[in-house]
């Protein structure tokens, strides 16, 4: 007979127990994008928002948001790529995986996309990123964070992690495997956790599941390449008993994580409710919600030392590969010419990317992409997608090749900032010849495409989901309900 929930929490944090469940509320964090800004710009827009800031002295890139006037993301430097909303635990898998530029990295369970991003940010936007997830409904915010953080380096694919190996061959030199799990790491989940386990007809499943996913990124890292399993939950069922398997039956050995100043790190565990575990799982990480001001967490870094046995050894499938197109591809310099037309961006600038071209779009990548595996759901960013003879920009590219648009710009001071934020729309003095045209703001440069009403007056829908500084509003302007509906 399964055990209650009740029981089922006491075996898992024994004499913790009453820590775990009393601990107070958790911090909320950010993650700066250095390819986009300073921490030091960051504190101080953020101060102007009314947000109080604290640096976190192990994580470089991490601020501790002491005092939160409404959601970090709700501001327009959010959608402009200067920072992600991410827990500080949630950063330490990426951070112990130490990514390099130029490498060949996958994250087995990208999905919503916090530490896909935070790898991109370490690899210089240099490499090929592999980014997967089984949900279909949770690549749509995947590909939303890729694009805010000018990630042009990502291929997604919608698989099951643990069937990836009939694609892709053993070419890793770093995989993430973030796998799902209980969640038994954040006290306010407990209801979910409560009817999720009192569902379940087998409890065990999850971690079954962990180890079929972290054998797949076994299978796919090369020899001598480095693996991070992680979870957000504290049951050792779903950490410890999953790295024993790998650590006493395949050829890896746990690293020794470095110290992160400012958290209380504990050593994974090495024996539990009778069990005993391989002494080098001390190894592994623990983050304690009731130590940290974060939510709890599990870390153990992998390295393979050896190809695996034959019956478990990768076999290389037959993929079939899509070759990118340079900037002098026929169906290529016809879409950057359209582009230099409308918006002044000589195509020569476009020389670092690799193109694949569809009928209504054009998507850019990392010149390290020569070719992609069938099977993908989006590689790259879209450079631009066609809408009756114009080839128009996306916003995230607006955004990256901001300095290279001559053509096609309005810039608005801060009252009208405040006013289509506040509105959606606004009245300009001119309106350039395009129907698209693009909206420029100090000190964010170039941001978005907007749309031409006509009458001197332009629509930018996205506009009405965010903040403005405070003393940009003007006389009779006031936040709309939305923002009213978001406020905390």
């Amino acid at each position: 007979m399964k055990p209650t929930f009740e029981s089922y929490l006491a075996s898992v944090f024994g004499d913790d127990l009453a820590s775990f469940l009393g601990h107070g509320t958790l911090g909320e964090f950010i993650r700066v994008n250095p390819h986009r800004t300073t921490i030091e710009a960051v504190e101080t827009v953020l101060g102007a928002y009314g947000f109080e800031t604290q640096r976190v002295e192990g994580v470089s890139q991490a601020l501790r948001l002491l005092r939160m006037p409404y959601d970090p993301t709700l501001c327009l430097h959010h959608f402009a790529g200067w920072y992600v909303k991410q827990s500080l635990s949630s950063q330490l898998p990426v951070h112990f995986l130490d990514p390099r530029p130029g490498e060949n990295i996958i994250d087995l369970c990208a999905a919503p996309g916090s530490k896909t991003t935070q790898i991109a940010t370490a690899m210089g936007h240099k490499g090929c990123l592999y980014a997967n997830d089984l949900a279909g409904k949770r690549m749509t915010p995947l590909a939303a964070r890729l694009d805010a953080t000018h990630v042009s380096h990502a291929v997604l694919y919608n698989r099951a992690a643990e069937r990836l190996t009939h694609i892709l061959p053993p070419i890793f030199d770093r995989v993430l495997a973030d796998v799902p799990c209980s969640g038994l790491g954040n006290v306010m989940a407990l209801p979910e956790n409560r009817s999720r386990y009192e569902r379940a007809k087998n409890p065990s499943a999850m971690s079954h599941l962990q180890y079929r996913i972290l054998l797949t990124g076994c299978r796919l890292l090369r020899v001598g390449g480095r693996l991070v399993y992680s979870t957000c939950s504290l049951d050792p069922h779903e950490n410890e008993a999953v790295i024993q398997e790998v650590v006493s039956r395949l050829p890896f050995r746990l690293l020794e994580p470095p110290d992160v100043a400012g958290l209380c790190l504990r050593e994974g565990l090495t024996s539990w409710q009778g069990e005993t575990y391989d002494a080098s799982l001390a190894r592994c990480r623990r983050v304690r919600p009731w130590e940290n001001d974060t939510q709890g967490f599990f870390v153990a870094v992998l390295e393979k030392t050896d190809e695996l046995m034959p019956r478990l050894r990768h076999h290389d499938p037959e993929a079939n590969r899509i070759q990118t197109l340079g900037i002098n591809a026929p169906e290529v310099a016809a879409i950057l010419e359209n582009i230099e037309r409308y918006y002044g961006v000589e195509p020569e600038v476009f020389a670092p990317f690799r193109f694949l071209v569809t009928p209504r779009a054009i998507h850019c990548l990392d010149q390290h992409w020569d070719s992609v595996i069938e099977g993908y759901q989006r590689a790259g960013t879209c450079l631009a997608k066609k809408r009756g003879g114009i080839w128009r920009m996306s916003h995230t590219m607006i955004q990256r090749m901001g300095k290279n648009i001559r053509r096609n710009m309005i810039w608005l001071n801060d009252a009208q900032m405040a006013e289509i934020c506040a509105t959606g729309e606004i009245d300009v003095d001119t309106l350039p010849e395009s129907p698209y045209p693009v909206l420029c703001y100090e000190p964010l440069g170039c941001l978005a495409n907007t749309y031409d009403l006509g009458n001197r007056r332009i629509c930018w829908k996205r506009a009405y989901h965010y903040h403005c500084l405070p003393g940009q509003m003007t006389a009779g302007i006031a936040p709309h309900d939305g923002y009213r509906k978001r406020d905390i």
